[in-house]
């Protein structure tokens, strides 16, 4: 196995480790089926709750407020601690959470469980399987490592969201229930985050390689906090993170709009996520050869456009065809952004060491959108009737994109400086 993947341009170290890898990609796309799906089934769950847009806004602005005060101190602990009992607690906790969500829980209920989703989901487990990427593909791969490590993400995300379609029309039945079809998604998603919990604790061995790098001190954190780098990296993934929350609005924008089922909206959601993996795993090779700068510079130009081609569609059935044709456009390149983002760290200089801060810092700055995206989202849709609300709201996220074109004109121009600077 290891000769295969050195064949396909693996250094011996990232082959070495391929394994775990995947491992924590996949545990990195389970972890967030819980807090998120609801996107996906967004009528039904508006529906079961009795919710407006505007409320289910506020879901995501809690993980969002949870997330950007945990980040910064999940990363400092994912440079303290053992990676394997963090991804372990976070999982386990996470779908316990889920089992919670099957009693009648009201409004407040569900705010306080979003709460808990917040720190579960997010505190260190994403700083934590960065840093793990990082230490265990060396130096040289980083492009690779996070292209496979998305695409790992992607295989677990794609194969989750399409069995929780096949969920929701068993638990649906002959009587069309869909609150029933999504108390279904429910259980599947809970059991399926405990059991990757269970799974990581008893094959992640990778401990002793992570726990190796020395340990994060306040002089440490002081260093990273001083890298204009570190909050490049985090600004640009701050507008790409614009778009990953706007995606969610797709769905009902298709089924309102393109006359999509929601079975159908569901299904091409599950399907996307199949397309993440090539994207994924082609961009690492691309970023390797050609620099993130380039890559990603493109890649904004491209999502920009496609939504932009979406928004003059007309919105009649006919036009079906070419959204799902622009939309898959745009998750290809986003996924591209996605994955290549942390490749920055390896460019930066940033050290392995201090890993897990640095994804803590780029994350704080990063997910911010996840405060106020989704509540802007439910107020634009809410106070704006039909498509002028989406046109609004998706005119945002085009604004954001270029924004990031901007920044990787910079990160090109801070990368040049760096070489010249080497070579005096």
């Amino acid at each position: 196995m290891n000769n295969l993947l050195k064949k396909i341009g693996l250094n011996d170290k990232m082959a070495k480790n391929f394994g775990a890898i995947l491992i924590i990609a996949i545990s990195g796309a389970i972890i967030y089926g819980l807090p998120y799906f609801r996107y996906d089934y967004y009528d039904v769950y508006l529906e079961a709750y009795n919710l407006t847009n505007t409320q289910m806004g506020v879901f995501g602005s809690i993980l969002g407020v949870f997330g950007m005060i945990s980040y910064l101190f999940g990363g400092i602990v994912a440079d303290r601690f053992s990676i394997r009992t963090i991804l372990t607690v976070s999982l386990v906790g996470t779908g316990i959470g889920g089992f919670v969500h099957l009693l009648p829980l009201s409004f407040p209920a569900l705010v306080c469980l979003y709460a808990f989703w917040g720190i579960s989901s997010l505190f260190a487990f994403w700083p934590a399987c960065v840093k793990a990427v990082r230490v265990l593909s060396g130096s040289g791969d980083q492009g690779k490592a996070f292209g496979f490590f998305e695409g790992g993400r992607g295989v677990g995300a794609a194969a989750m969201a399409s069995l929780a379609v096949i969920a929701f029309r068993l638990g649906a039945g002959q009587m069309d229930d869909q609150v029933a079809g999504m108390r279904c998604v429910i259980i599947f998603y809970s059991v399926l985050t405990i059991a990757l919990g269970i799974l990581t604790f008893l094959t992640v061995k990778e401990d002793d390689k992570i726990e190796a790098s020395e340990r994060i001190t306040f002089k440490g954190i002081g260093e990273v906090l001083k890298m204009p780098a570190v909050w490049i990296i985090g600004m640009v993934t701050f507008c790409n993170y614009v778009l990953t929350l706007s995606m969610y609005y797709f769905t009902p924008y298709s089924t309102e709009f393109f006359g999509l089922s929601v079975t159908i909206a569901a299904t091409i959601a599950a399907l996307k996520r199949w397309i993440s993996i090539g994207a994924c795993v082609g961009g690492g090779y691309i970023t390797d050869r050609a620099g993130s700068s380039n890559t990603l510079f493109v890649s904004f130009i491209v999502m920009a456009a496609a939504i932009v081609g979406i928004l003059v569609l007309p919105t009649t059935s006919g036009s079906a065809i070419p959204y799902v044709a622009l939309f898959i456009i745009m998750y290809i390149f986003y996924n591209v952004v996605y994955s290549m983002t942390w490749s920055m760290m390896d460019e930066a200089r940033i050290p392995e060491q201090h890993s897990g801060t640095a994804a803590g810092v780029i994350s704080t700055v990063g997910y911010l959108p996840e405060i106020f995206m989704s509540i802007l989202a439910g107020v634009l849709i809410d106070q704006n009737p039909g498509r002028p609300g989406y046109i609004k709201f998706f005119g945002f996220v085009v604004v954001m994109l270029l924004i990031g074109a901007v920044l990787m004109l910079v990160w090109k121009s801070m990368q040049k400086k760096m070489k010249a600077n080497d070579e005096k």
